[in-house]
């Protein structure tokens, strides 16, 4: 990957991450997709229940203006934990349905939180979104959330 590829990535991902807020998904039973373009954010928290491990968990999608987007997702927990990842899906729009076109996994263990971002050439003249699921594990016990981001139209 060229330099100037590499530091337009990670400065995508310094501001998704400068800029996750509390917001609300699209719904993963939509019909037809929220055409938008820009950095879309999926941020979720539960409240502080007992039975999940997860806290936060979120994925993003940003049109690059070249051809390609980028895809993140981050599973934050409640304090350090054996494992937990976060593993992002990629979808494309096919008239009818959110189709998978790729996904990328990112994981740590002995932490408490996870993110992860990846550049992704798509074609364009199509709508697309990121969803993700989100894992947590400690001490036996196992939580799992799904998010999802609005879509976004690729010109």
């Amino acid at each position: 990957m060229k330099k100037s590829a590499r530091i337009l990535v990670s400065l995508m991902s310094l501001l998704v991450f400068m800029v996750c807020l509390p917001g609300v998904g699209a719904a993963e039973d939509q019909v037809c997709p929220n055409l938008q373009n820009g950095i879309e954010i999926n941020l979720q928290e539960t409240s502080g229940a007992s039975s999940s491990l997860i806290k936060q968990w979120n994925c993003t999608i940003a049109d690059n203006s070249n051809g390609t987007v980028t895809i993140y997702g981050e599973t934050t927990s409640y304090g350090t934990v054996n494992y937990l990842d976060v593993e992002v899906f990629l979808q494309r729009w096919n008239g009818s349905n959110w189709v998978d076109v790729t996904s990328r996994t990112y994981s740590d263990t002995s932490y408490f939180y996870v993110r992860g971002s990846s550049s992704i050439t798509v074609t364009r003249g199509y709508s697309y979104r990121c969803r993700a699921v989100h894992h947590v594990q400690n001490a036996g016990s196992t939580s799992t959330q799904t998010s999802v981001s609005n879509a976004l139209f690729v010109q």
